[in-house]
Formats: C-alpha cells, sequence, structure tokens
C-alpha cells in the first residue's frame, strides 16, 4: 500500500467524500491501524439569499461550488444558516485491519487521524490485543 500524501489545505472529511459508504483515506503497508472517511455530508447552500438552495452531498459539488481548502469552508459556515447549512457531516475513524470491531472516536482533521494511528502502531504493532 502506498501511503496517501496528506494535502495540508484539504484536512477536512468534507475533501474526502465520494460516495455514502466509508471510503479509505490514509494507510501504509505494515501498520494494522488505517484512517477512514466515515458519516454523510450534506450542505444546503446558495450564494445570495434570494438563489434556490443547492445541496452538496459529494467533494466534487464542493468544488464546484467554489469551496476548495479548509479555510473557504470555515468562511462559507461563518456566513450563517441562510447561505451555508450543515444538515449532514463527515468525519474520520481510525479502523484496525485486524481487529473488524474496533474504531476510533470521530475525527474531524486527517492529519490529526493520521498521527492517531501512527500513535496506536507505536504502541500495538501487531494491532489490538485481543
Amino acid at each position: 500500500m502506498t501511503e496517501t500524501i496528506l494535502n495540508p489545505d484539504k484536512l477536512s472529511p468534507e475533501f474526502w467524500v465520494w460516495e455514502t459508504n466509508h471510503e479509505s483515506v490514509w494507510g501504509v503497508e505494515g501498520n494494522p491501524f488505517f484512517v477512514v472517511r466515515n458519516g454523510e455530508m450534506r450542505f444546503h447552500a446558495r450564494r445570495e439569499l434570494d438563489d434556490d438552495v443547492e445541496i452538496i452531498r459529494y467533494t466534487d459539488r464542493l468544488e464546484r461550488f467554489g469551496i476548495t481548502t479548509d479555510k473557504e469552508l470555515e468562511a462559507w459556515l461563518d456566513k450563517g444558516d441562510e447561505y451555508f447549512h450543515s444538515a449532514m457531516n463527515p468525519w474520520f475513524e481510525v479502523w484496525s485491519a485486524n481487529d473488524t470491531e474496533y474504531y476510533s472516536e470521530p475525527m474531524f482533521n486527517a492529519q490529526e487521524a493520521k498521527e492517531f494511528a501512527i500513535k496506536l502502531f507505536a504502541e500495538f504493532p501487531d494491532g489490538i490485543p485481543s
């Protein structure tokens, strides 16, 4: 498995949504812990108050709307619900390849999730003990 290089401008889970199921985000060969994006995304968005509301569920639609970085996403969220409302949000989890019952608490930054997976590997190099 080739390690995914994370874009420091796109660490929010909203930039990892390409389907409704979970999706692998980061992993590296030899580490039984890996990061997935889980949850679904649904934004109700409009540029002006008299515009029709757009429903945004996937990263490509988010980027076509003009939101291409974490900072831009935060700025739109700060505009208020009448412009940009999150009805459903995605998140990251760290999962264990050898224990399908293990998953971490939700996280909202890909770099932090990656670091947590690396920390778990340092503590449990063979995965979560049974």
